[in-house]
């Protein structure tokens, strides 16, 4: 009996009637696929059997009982809970933590990689910058777990983005806000594809006009350009790709003379604790960080633990909308 032929992308391309690069992007960076032909490569993808990874690791000659924790931004508060949550569940069975930042540099990450990967028994990424491929490599030697990042094939944590932006686009629309301007972050983030389809999808579902900065980075600098972006257009309420972003756009925007929630309510993501650090509290979208630190770090001590893979998932994270004082009605829902 001959031996079943494992799928390619080329497979998946024909089945879907797309090229293969489209299906490459679809999992590498979902944003530039539209959502249907995204839904329509994942289900050929899934009927076909087709997986971006390959074999189960090998595993290294002598345990050493550290987990390794690549962050994109050390100085970013949101994985400060990522590692506190990930730290507590690697205590518990008894590993140590080393900690790296790649400083959002794909390079600089891969170089780092390379450097601790025979010292370690697991690797997590918290929103990795590094390519399908690279990621790829890495998990053919050790242990890998995504955070805040989904790459079909791999095990991945994730927030539920769907169900916050969701929250988020019915509250402005119930508090009378017409339109809304996204706040984007990294071109090769991951998340931010995330955040920015599910505003797409939501803000039409509840008649909200959307529109977007260019790809700004992800801190107070960002912040206070978007604000500047905004202030050529204004649009009554701004989502943000993080906290660091919304904080830097309230400072921006109020040296332009807006007042903050009166003439832009304004939205965060990731429930840091400089929302309420900012006047008025920023309102957020809670992405569940030290849950997602947590699931991360115990995904890995089992597949250390047993050297194989665990079955390849995604586990989701649910997000949570806390509305502060940023936020303001609109219109006749004022009054």
């Amino acid at each position: 009996m001959s031996k079943k032929k494992t799928a390619t992308i080329y497979d998946v391309a024909s089945a879907v009637g797309v090229s293969p690069s489209t299906v490459s992007r679809a999992f590498s960076n979902p944003a530039r696929v539209s959502t249907d032909t995204a839904e329509r490569i994942f289900a050929a993808a899934r009927d076909l059997g087709f997986r971006t990874s390959g074999a189960a690791y090998a595993s290294s000659d002598k345990a050493t009982r550290v987990l390794c924790l690549v962050v994109a931004d050390i100085s970013n508060p949101t994985f400060a809970a990522m590692y506190k949550g990930f730290h507590k569940a690697a205590h518990e069975h008894g590993y140590a933590v080393v900690i790296a930042n790649s400083d959002e540099s794909g390079a600089l990450e891969a170089h780092t990689l390379r450097r601790v990967l025979p010292d370690v028994d697991g690797v997590a990424l918290a929103a990795s910058r590094l390519t399908p491929a690279a990621i790829l490599q890495v998990e053919k030697s050790k242990p890998l777990v995504l955070m805040n990042r989904y790459l079909d094939g791999h095990t991945c944590v994730v927030p539920d983005t769907n169900g916050g932006i969701t929250a988020v686009c019915r509250e402005l629309a119930e508090r009378g806000h017409k339109d809304v301007m996204y706040l984007s972050g990294p071109e090769m983030s991951w998340a931010n594809a995330m955040r920015w389809r599910a505003l797409q999808d939501q803000c039409a579902a509840t008649s909200l006009q959307l529109t977007r900065t260019k790809f700004l980075s992800p801190d107070l600098v960002g912040g206070a350009d978007a604000a500047r972006i905004w202030n050529r257009g204004r649009t009554s309420a701004v989502v943000a790709y993080n906290d660091l972003m919304a904080f830097g756009f309230v400072r921006q925007a109020r040296r332009l003379g807006a007042s903050i929630p009166d003439d832009v309510s304004v939205i965060g993501v990731d429930d840091s604790v400089i929302c309420h650090m900012a006047d008025p509290e920023l309102s957020s979208l809670s992405t569940g960080s030290f849950d997602i630190g947590y699931k991360a770090a115990m995904s890995l001590i089992w597949q250390a633990a047993n050297h194989t893979r665990r079955e390849r998932s995604t586990i989701v994270v649910p997000m949570e909308f806390k509305i502060r004082g940023s936020i303001a009605s609109r219109g006749s829902e004022k009054e």
